[in-house]
């Protein structure tokens, strides 16, 4: 349960620190610090501004997104921008989704019976790979039937 947990904590700071960027990035322009990260539900609540940050870049690079996409976000270093509002569908997904790859790395780790660092984890990049709709790739070709010969023989 312990390592489920700090799965979702880290997969939560990427998604946050990625919709967090462009305020930190802009409230170093206009000298205001960027606020520290409210309603924090998957991610370790007392986890501050400069640990969500980074967590929420490789989210936004894994989706091919910016802090608008989840989040309420009117410009860089705006006192409008909300990141704690749930008034999108797509932050709500965003956590159910980190949960999911969560359980997935625990079951994994768990069924397989390997250290945590010699498995290869499921990330969003895992599916997104910088789209922010996953799409499946084509289907492979079918295999040749043993014996035929290479190039379909014609």
């Amino acid at each position: 349960m312990m390592r489920l947990r700090h799965v979702v904590s880290a997969l939560a700071m990427v998604a946050l620190a990625g919709s967090l960027a462009s305020a930190q990035a802009a409230g170093g322009q206009r000298g205001t610090p960027p606020p520290e990260p409210k309603n924090l539900q998957v991610l370790p609540k007392t986890m501050t501004t400069a640990q969500v940050l980074p967590i929420m870049r490789n989210f936004a690079a894994a989706l091919g997104t910016n802090c608008g996409y989840c989040h309420v976000w009117t410009g860089p270093g705006l006192p409008t921008n909300d990141y704690a509002a749930d008034t999108k569908p797509t932050k709500l997904v965003a956590r159910a989704m980190m949960k999911m790859a969560n359980e997935v790395n625990t079951t994994l780790a768990a069924a397989i019976q390997k250290p945590a660092a010699d498995i290869t984890r499921v990330q969003c990049m895992t599916c997104h790979r910088g789209a922010a709709i996953p799409t499946l790739p084509p289907p492979a070709a079918p295999a040749a039937p043993a014996g035929a010969p290479a190039g379909g023989g014609r």
